[in-house]
């Protein structure tokens, strides 16, 4: 079985979906290869908030358990040089390397192109025969690094000298194969239809020919009688323009195709051929003819098609709402696993298979993600076969040398999509799931969703799993204290731990979240005015006030959390698990609470307790020091309430 990894830069881009239909229909059926399509971006990119994450993919398919690298180079000319590609792909070379659309002068990375000399020369020659067009202008990529780019621009030059038309290096555009760059160029040089002396243009790609069409319409330029337009790619943009485009279709899923026919005869060739092979060049390109340069379009079937593509588009928005319907009853993991079946229709996904690191990784845009050493199974689904299964605990994997089990893996053969487990800057593992539909952008946004939803799962089950070890904990600690004097460690007019007790089990909590990773909250609280109570209404009702703030505390906290009373007023809690940035909140309830039992029990007097909090983590975990600086932050809540409160 060989594993072939295939890097696009971002799968929501027309012509990186194309090739990879390509690669995808040529491998879909065959039974000797697992194929892992990986959208990766580049690192430390500042395109979205968390886009950056995606490179760390790359990371995990340095693995053994890989053969071959599929790039679609030309997905990242844009963000990166080819010196920089090639930096980048350098830890690979132990592995197969296939490029796809930009070359490489190095033996270790094969490629295929498409030459465009031909379908440039047969463009100038339709201008200039038919059209009778013989001043010609040129929009470029010039302005990134992009060896496609300077090909186009070569091959437009090429034929301009082979058809005899003067070439004006003045009427050169540099873009960046974006609309965007396209219109700031134009409305830098261009302020009215008289700065143009040329009567054609031909550009390096369909964005900037849309953008040409826009712009030249706003300078009332008439297209095609007053100007010709050409594109290249033959997206859908070209298609549904107004005008329609002319335009050059390099076929591009044909070129995927070619590159993973490619692919699997290095495979199969093995070790028997290391030098530069003969790069395959698709000759079949083609001009398309539309009204941008005066032709009729012929076409129809294919504006059909794209509309009812179009049209879908409302269909794959009711998926993402299914989607979000069926899982927001989610909860765990277990309860995941067992509800994907559900999600088939509206994902699309038939098999799931997630793997978790030791522990979440933190992974900021300016890192260089180092991969961990192991992961091991979290999340098995394949609705095909009736599997659905969360592994609580499962042995650990040496990521170095593979990535999945590899008797599951031998079992599935197919095309998968592989990205890491994300949620912000926190990294979980990784997964690859096996996708029916071929929408790889739509594919991108529903995994988004997924794996949002996998992440709260896992942290939800976690929570469960520390919260049950806790309350066991805590039950042991009570039937220990049972067995012990009640006079050494139970406080007698509350019944709670007292100072000995709570300070010792209270302890012993907090080193015991820190085993389970857990951080938590101490707690110091004080009854308001024990003093004037005792004085007005006697011992006697002091005694109840105190009681009364036992059982508030009982209430207002949770069972598995220690709870003393320290001194005459003073109690303490220990609250493994609890965020301290909710006091707020909990001192609103505590006030509501102490209400409601000095009304139930008929008090001359309304209960109140001031509360202090400190966090406790790795770096802050003695008792005595977090309740001292508890106490110091609940003397400015005490100034608050002894200034409301009247007994």
């Amino acid at each position: 079985m060989y594993n072939i990894a295939v890097f696009v830069h971002n799968f929501s881009v027309e012509y990186a979906d194309l090739v990879i239909q390509g690669i995808y229909r040529f491998f879909s059926d065959r039974k000797d290869t697992r194929v892992f399509f990986v959208q990766t971006a580049t690192p430390h990119i500042n395109d979205g908030l968390y886009e950056y994450q995606y490179w760390t993919s790359t990371e995990y398919l340095k693995s053994e358990v890989i053969d071959e690298i599929i790039i679609v180079s030309n997905t990242y000319c844009l963000y990166k040089k080819q010196d920089e590609i090639k930096e980048l792909l350098k830890p690979y070379y132990g592995k197969k390397i296939v490029s796809i659309g930009m070359k490489f002068e190095d033996p270790n990375i094969h490629y295929t192109t498409a030459d465009c000399l031909s379908v440039y020369d047969e463009v100038v020659g339709h201008l200039k025969n038919v059209h009778g067009c013989t001043k010609i202008g040129f929009f470029s990529a010039n302005n990134i690094s992009s060896q496609e780019g300077w090909e186009r621009f070569e091959a437009f030059m090429h034929a301009m000298d082979k058809h005899g038309l003067e070439f004006h290096p003045e009427w050169v555009l540099d873009g960046a194969f974006t609309k965007s760059s396209a219109l700031a160029e134009m409305k830098e040089k261009y302020h009215s239809k008289e700065d143009i002396e040329y009567e054609a243009i031909i550009c390096a790609n369909d964005l900037m020919g849309m953008a040409v069409l826009d712009y030249f319409a706003e300078l009332g330029i008439k297209i095609p009688s007053e100007m010709k337009v050409f594109g290249f790619d033959n997206t859908s943009h070209s298609i549904l323009s107004v005008p329609s485009l002319s335009t050059i279709d390099q076929t591009i899923e044909e070129q995927g195709y070619a590159a993973a026919e490619l692919g699997l005869k290095l495979l199969r060739e093995g070790k028997k051929k290391n030098c530069l092979q003969k790069p395959t060049v698709n000759t079949n390109l083609k001009a398309i003819y539309r009204r941008s340069c005066g032709c009729e379009d012929l076409l129809e079937q294919k504006k059909r098609d794209v509309f009812t593509a179009a049209a879908s588009h409302y269909d794959e928005l009711r998926r993402i709402g299914n989607l979000f319907d069926v899982m927001k009853g989610t909860s765990n993991l277990d309860d995941f696993a067992k509800s994907f079946k559900t999600i088939v229709d509206s994902s699309g996904f038939t098999k799931l298979v997630v793997y978790a690191l030791r522990e979440p990784v933190n992974v900021l845009r300016e890192d260089n993600f180092v991969m961990p050493a192991e992961a091991r199974l979290l999340l098995h689904i394949d609705t095909e076969n009736d599997i659905a299964r969360y592994y609580e605990d499962n042995e650990y994997i040496e990521l170095k040398k593979n990535l999945f089990d590899k008797k599951q893996a031998d079992k599935n053969p197919g095309c998968f999509i592989f990205q890491p487990v994300i949620l912000g800057t926190q990294q979980y593992g990784y997964l690859f799931c096996k996708a029916e539909r071929t929408d790889f952008g739509m594919n991108n946004i529903l995994l988004k969703v997924i794996t949002s939803l996998i992440v709260q799962a896992y942290d939800y089950t976690k929570t469960v799993k520390q919260k049950n070890l806790l309350e066991t904990m805590n039950k042991e600690l009570k039937e220990k204290n049972i067995d012990l004097s009640i006079s050494s460690k139970t406080d007698e007019l509350t019944q709670l731990l007292n100072r000995r007790g709570f300070m010792e089990y209270g302890q012993k909590m907090i080193l015991f979240s820190q085993e389970i990773d857990t951080s938590g909250v101490v707690f110091f609280a004080d009854l308001d005015q024990l003093k004037k109570i005792n004085d007005k209404y006697g011992h006697e009702f002091g005694d109840k006030a105190i009681a009364g703030v036992a059982e508030v505390l009982r209430s207002a906290f949770r069972k598995m959390d220690i709870i003393g009373r320290l001194s005459g007023d003073e109690f303490g809690i220990v609250a493994s698990g609890m965020d301290i940035t909710h006091i707020d909140k909990l001192r609103e309830k505590i006030d509501s609470m102490c209400a409601e039992y000095s009304q139930k029990n008929n008090f001359p007097f309304v209960l109140s307790m001031s509360l202090g909090a400190s966090s406790f983590d790795y770096s802050n975990k003695d008792l005595n020091e977090l309740l001292t600086v508890a106490d110091q932050s609940l003397y400015e809540q005490k100034k608050i309430h002894h200034a409301r409160n009247k007994i």
